[in-house]
């Protein structure tokens, strides 16, 4: 499967998403929250053959059904500096075995922030317990986020 990630100005942000079997499936997140999904048609695939649109609890809901993926998505910023650092979000999915355990498992990477519903925490401690939907923005390098990945990922 691949995601592609678009910005819509004035809309919000799609997220295209094609199977194996080449169909097609687009997520619009919209700025007041909302989710539009849409199913393409098949004979047509930039044409959608139907919309649903999703208020955020019902949002909630579907992700935790869909919760085995893990999204390493790259914040926007600098060029990537010669020490490999990089800053990263990471979403904590329903379904792992870090929801309501503190942060202060071991990985490397440094969580400078987590973005829970509509508020961001700066700078939690490691007693800081995770909810399913934290958002974890985190700086390292490529093995410390891979580890911190790999910890969020695993289940319960």
């Amino acid at each position: 499967m691949t995601l592609e990630r678009i910005g819509l100005p004035g809309v919000g942000v799609s997220h295209l998403l094609t199977t194996q079997d080449g169909a097609r499936l687009g997520i619009v997140v919209r700025p007041d929250g909302g989710r539009d999904l849409a199913i393409y048609d098949p004979a047509d695939p930039d044409r959608a053959a139907g919309t649903v649109v999703l208020c955020a609890e019902e949002a909630h809901l579907v992700a935790d059904v869909l919760h085995t993926m893990v999204t390493l998505d790259h914040v926007d910023g600098p060029q990537m500096p010669a020490d490999g650092m990089r800053a990263v979000r990471i979403r904590v999915p329903a379904g792992s075995g870090s929801v309501d355990r503190p942060l202060a498992a071991p990985h490397g990477a440094e969580v400078v922030a987590v973005i829970r519903e509509a508020r961001v925490l700066p700078h939690p401690g490691p007693a800081f317990l995770l909810r399913a939907g934290d958002v974890l923005i985190a700086v390292g390098g490529s093995p410390a986020l891979a580890r911190l990945h790999d910890l969020l990922a695993a289940p319960c």
